[in-house]
């Protein structure tokens, strides 16, 4: 049986800019969820940085995990994050202890 995967990603976005990162969230986040073992995506802000967010996402296996980033909504909605990231998110991949 695959392992699930859980993860957690740092989005750093350009000052002032979060709303930018919600709102194409709000927009992926219903298309997301009806993808193929897709158990969580939801977007949190950090409650002391405004330019902050954070990003969980649970999957119920590597391959439904990487499928996700072939989607054509995933692949348009990258081509936009550079108008408003500050960088690379960083992704942190948890294991349960």
């Amino acid at each position: 049986m695959d392992k699930e995967v859980k993860l957690v990603v740092l989005i750093d976005v350009q000052t002032g800019k979060a709303n930018e990162q919600i709102r194409l969230f709000k927009a992926l986040q219903p298309l997301v969820l009806k993808e193929e073992g897709c158990f969580e995506y939801e977007l949190h802000k950090v409650s002391d940085n405004d330019d902050q967010l954070v990003l969980t996402e649970r999957w119920a296996s590597e391959a439904m995990w990487h499928a996700h980033h072939e989607t054509p909504h995933m692949k348009e909605a990258s081509k936009l994050t550079p108008s408003f990231r500050a960088g690379p998110t960083k992704v942190l991949r948890l294991d349960l202890v």
